[in-house]
């Protein structure tokens, strides 16, 4: 299943839920991190303005930008443990992928928010879009390490499936974006060869 697009009311349901669980994927949504990367976070690794990390899909370090009032929540919720996601069971472990999939599918049920699509991966894409609206897709292709510009449109475009461009008409100046996301969902790039 491909995690979907949330819009920002969606959003704003979900995170009303339960705001002290809610910190994991509002870093997400801000850094555009996946999560297992998220949950990984130690406080030796928050610095004045953001995170540094190693991707664990990749093995690609970076830095992810952050506001103040993040890195000061990311800090306090490490209260004396070595993560910034602590484990409630077990503080000298870090929160699991999988407990960050329950509260996203809690939240969903009880904010009356359809729960297709949507995982913690969904805040990846919403940080795509919203870098995408204020930059350009190569900024996005960086920011998310990705090697293929196919792979950041399909996050960096992710609006327009399911979010609040969904309903918007298309141009003639669409088109070519569209025809290349076809042709990769189908296995060709752009030139209509099958990729090897």
């Amino acid at each position: 299943m491909r995690a979907r697009y949330l819009t920002e009311d969606e959003i704003a349901a979900l995170a009303g839920v339960n705001p002290a669980a809610w910190l994991p994927f509002v870093v997400g949504a801000k850094t555009g991190l996946r999560i297992g990367d998220v949950l990984t976070i130690r406080p030796v690794d928050v610095y004045a303005y953001g995170v540094r990390y190693v991707a664990q899909k990749t093995g690609k370090s970076g830095k992810a930008a952050l506001d103040p009032d993040t890195i000061c929540d990311l800090l306090a919720n490490a209260k004396r443990s070595q993560w910034c996601f602590p484990s409630p069971r077990d503080p000298r472990k870090h929160l699991t992928r999988q407990a960050a999939w329950a509260r996203v599918k809690r939240a969903c049920k009880l904010a009356g928010v359809d729960p297709r699509g949507v995982s913690p991966h969904s805040f990846r894409k919403v940080f795509a879009v919203g870098l995408l609206h204020k930059t350009n897709l190569a900024e996005v292709q960086k920011a998310l390490q990705h090697d293929r510009t196919d792979t950041t449109e399909l996050y960096a475009l992710a609006d327009w499936a399911t979010g609040e461009n969904a309903k918007l008409p298309l141009t003639r100046g669409d088109l070519p974006l569209l025809v290349g996301q076809i042709l990769s969902t189908l296995g060709y790039g752009v030139d209509g060869r099958p990729k090897v």
